[in-house]
């Protein structure tokens, strides 16, 4: 067998999937192991803890106790010191056989390193993680431990047919180049899928529910906060259960859009950040865009 792929997660539980994905789209491609390094995953504005670990996803995972994790892990000086050096030379990298990601959006190169090559960085594109599905990864994970909560708050999405709506605050109020969406990008995006035939119950997702309601304007009323006392990883699936999603500007909420049934309407922002880099290949063409931060 080819030499595995190894990919050192990073951020909150949507950008840990986004690249474990990337790690799954090359693993398939060389016929080969996938091994996630989970040490990074508290580095970054969003701290989620290493909540990929929820889901029951195949690959070799690298306990965070092993030695090589505590003398790589961010904030150790062997870390920052290894860190540095592959920043201030990026030459490096190639013996190393490190691939950086080139930014935020779609890698157009990722399919085309070795075997062997060690993944970093945000890997946020629908068609990388469409090519590991494709490869036979999971769609829609499932959990390693059931949820009762899960399992009732599902139950209920089948049955009352509800409009999904994620709000993102916390960390965004914080980083003024992301842009916390309003009033201006949710009341026409539910206004659209309740013209488009979305009738059920408008289900509020969010960090911070109750300031948040004030960002659905007119629909505010009528918005039931819901909250998982399991975790972010049954709060994702919950979301990809509804019948149709209007997703802030939050790779959380763009896993539960994706996870959802397919033909299932989501609406996302456009752009995607208010004075952030511009995303390319993150939103699928299938999905509607409205005007966003700004």
């Amino acid at each position: 067998m080819a030499q595995p792929i190894t990919v050192r997660l990073i951020g909150g539980l949507g950008n840990q999937l986004f690249g474990y994905y990337a790690g799954a789209a090359l693993a398939a491609r060389h016929k080969t192991t996938l091994r996630l390094d989970t040490s990074w995953t508290r580095h970054g504005i969003t701290d989620h803890g290493i909540e990929i670990l929820r889901f029951d996803l195949p690959g070799e995972w690298i306990p965070n106790n092993s030695l090589k994790a505590r003398l790589s892990a961010p904030g150790t000086i062997p870390g920052r010191a290894v860190a540095k050096a592959l920043r201030d030379i990026p030459v490096l990298r190639k013996p190393m056989r490190i691939h950086e990601a080139p930014g935020v959006g779609h890698d157009p190169t990722l399919l085309q390193q070795p075997p062997g090559t060690r993944l970093r960085g945000y890997f946020q594109s629908w068609r990388t993680v469409q090519n590991a599905v494709d490869s036979g990864y999971p769609h829609r994970p499932t959990l390693k431990q059931p949820s009762t909560w899960l399992e009732e708050i599902s139950e209920r999405a089948q049955q009352e047919r509800p409009l999904a709506v994620h709000v993102r605050r916390g960390d965004y109020a914080k980083v003024s180049e992301f842009g916390l969406l309003g009033p201006a990008y949710y009341e026409p995006a539910i206004e659209r899928l309740r013209s488009e035939g979305t009738d059920g119950p408008l289900w509020l997702f969010s960090d911070e529910p109750e300031i948040a309601r004030l960002a659905l304007g007119r629909y505010a009323a009528d918005a039931e906060p819901v909250t998982s006392p399991d975790g972010p990883a049954t709060e994702m699936l919950a979301i990809s259960h509804a019948a149709a999603v209007v997703i802030a500007n939050s790779t959380f909420s763009w896993w539960g859009a994706w996870m959802a049934a397919k033909g299932t309407p989501v609406i996302a922002p456009d752009p995607w950040f208010a004075n952030g880099p511009t995303i390319e290949g993150l939103i699928p063409p299938e999905w509607t865009r409205i005007s966003g931060p700004g």
